[in-house]
């Protein structure tokens, strides 16, 4: 009898569990939204992806392309309805026009309330953000990035310098490496000078505490995926668990290091062009202005600081260092694209005469640019970005005709990746072609259909950092060495990507050539 009971319980359970997870699963039916059917709990999310055996990059840009003759498409990312927009002209009503009625992203910091990341301007919402972000602003123009690329120029040398070792102790005078590994150490030396004010040199001694503890992020950002879903499915629970996304290990390690700068620095009146010397000025110009306040606003006292600062680290020890290996890459893929790149960086050293590399010289190499801006465009470093509806919103073509309507609360999002491959926008879009944005042909290219760093007021703070960092070590490199295949070398980059990480598993092995002098 007690078998049959247990028998019984367990099929209740089951069934309620069942009913639970796809409890949701009517919404895009019910707003018209086409959609393929979704599997319970999982959604729409491929098996093969969960699995590690296809690609999610690889997945979004299919679905897109399945729905070409659709306006709008929809996608369950497990439970959570997600209403894509590939129309140009939506994109633009709903990222830019109407923004008011999209501003805030859906984010599991924002499900952690007392947690840190819930203080950083990705998890900010409405006025708090705006706050921030206009208080953020001044510290990332050009004249800013102009004072710190002395900073950052260093690394990059002392990056290339480390190669250069490497390759002499080798029995041929060539070297193969594994460049995620690479540049992952170049963005951490960058990160640490240009941001925290420390010196450390990640080539020569991978040991040090700054990288180790990036490292501890890396390595466990499967583990952080797992938990960041779980938050995403479970809120409520996860609150209530007190569940950390960042160890208190980190974020301690980040707190000594932020604020034992600024008490040394307040105390001898040292003056360093770094982030955490613009994010001081940026609380003091906060602090005069909050009297003139008033309602729910921001606020920036040191744990506000901080989170920044860590959402900084975070942000760009992976995005850049993935750019770099992607932009690496394809200049070994593409030899003459790499030999014009070459040409500009011998005019510009000859212009230079000895002279160190500035910011406004990088800064004007054209086909450097286009070089990264087709990088960017084939590999973007968001494959979507989300966000999330305040207030019930009818969404209307041209014309005025309803498309959807999109109830609050309900989460919308931009297929990047997706319209970066689309050859309607981007003929031959799996070609790497840096022409596409000469000053020639780059006013071809259509409004919205490129949108490296997002869309909008939202769209990324930082992006003339990462360009900046991104220019300077691929110029260094270049003047110093040929890239080309070596043997570990990934044969198809899309087919070798698996899950959800942009990066393929033979990882970015690649061949450094020095140039005659």
């Amino acid at each position: 009898m007690a078998l049959i009971e247990s028998l019984i319980l367990i099929s209740v359970l089951l069934f309620l569990f069942y009913k639970w997870s796809t409890s949701t699963y009517n919404v895009l039916n019910e707003r018209g939204v086409p959609h393929e059917k979704p599997f319970p709990l999982i959604g729409n999310i491929k098996w093969g992806t969960l699995r590690q055996k296809t690609s999610f990059l690889e997945n979004v840009i299919k679905r897109y392309q399945t729905y070409k003759n659709c306006k709008v498409y929809g996608t369950y990312n497990f439970r959570e309805p997600i209403i894509f927009i590939k129309d140009l002209e939506l994109i633009k009503k709903v990222g830019i026009k109407d923004f008011d009625h999209f501003a805030n992203h859906k984010t599991v910091f924002t499900e952690i309330k007392d947690n840190v990341f819930s203080k950083s301007l990705i998890a900010l919402q409405n006025q708090r953000w705006k706050e921030m972000r206009n208080t953020l602003t001044p510290s990332f123009t050009g004249s800013k990035m102009r004072l710190m690329f002395e900073l950052i120029n260093d690394c990059s040398i002392q990056g290339v310098k480390y190669l250069e070792k490497q390759t002499k102790a080798t029995d041929n005078n060539e070297l193969d490496l594994e460049m995620k590994e690479y540049f992952t150490k170049f963005t951490n030396d960058i990160i640490a000078s240009a941001a925290f004010g420390i010196k450390v040199d990640s080539f020569e001694d991978p040991d040090n505490e700054f990288y180790k503890i990036g490292q501890s992020f890396t390595k466990f950002r499967g583990l952080m995926i797992m938990k960041a879903f779980f938050i995403s499915l479970f809120p409520k629970l996860a609150r209530f668990l007190r569940m950390e996304l960042m160890s208190s290990k980190m974020t301690n390690y980040f707190k000594t290091l932020v604020f034992g700068a600024m008490k040394y620095r307040a105390e001898n009146n040292i003056i360093r062009p770094d982030m955490i010397q613009l994010l001081t000025e940026a609380k003091k110009h906060f602090e005069e202005m909050k009297n003139e306040q008033t309602g729910e606003h921001a606020e920036f006292n040191d744990d506000d600081l901080l989170a920044q600062c860590i959402l900084f680290f975070l942000a760009g020890f992976e995005t850049v260092s993935t750019c770099l290996c992607f932009t690496a890459h394809e200049l070994l893929e593409n030899q003459d694209v790499q030999d014009l790149l070459y040409q500009e960086v011998l005019e510009i050293e000859k212009e230079l005469d000895g002279k160190p590399l500035n910011y406004d010289t990088i800064m004007k190499m054209k086909y450097m640019d286009m070089v990264l801006s087709e990088s960017l465009r084939k590999w973007p470093p968001a494959i979507m970005v989300d966000r999330v509806c305040e207030n019930d919103y009818k969404l209307t073509d041209e014309e005025g005709n309803l498309i959807v309507e999109i109830k609050k609360k309900d989460m919308i999002a931009f297929p990047i990746a997706a319209l970066h491959r689309d050859p309607e926008y981007f003929p031959e879009p799996d070609k790497f072609q840096p022409e596409r944005f000469s000053d020639e042909n780059k006013s071809n290219i259509k409004h919205l259909s490129y949108l490296p760093f997002g869309i909008g007021p939202r769209s990324c703070i930082a992006n003339r950092l990462a360009l900046m960092e991104t220019k300077a070590i691929i110029y260094h490199m270049l003047l110093r060495f040929k890239i080309v295949r070596g043997p570990k070398t990934t044969k198809d980059m899309m087919k070798s990507m698996k899950g959800f990480f942009m990066q393929p598993v033979e990882l970015f092995w690649m061949k450094f050539i020095p140039r005659e002098s």
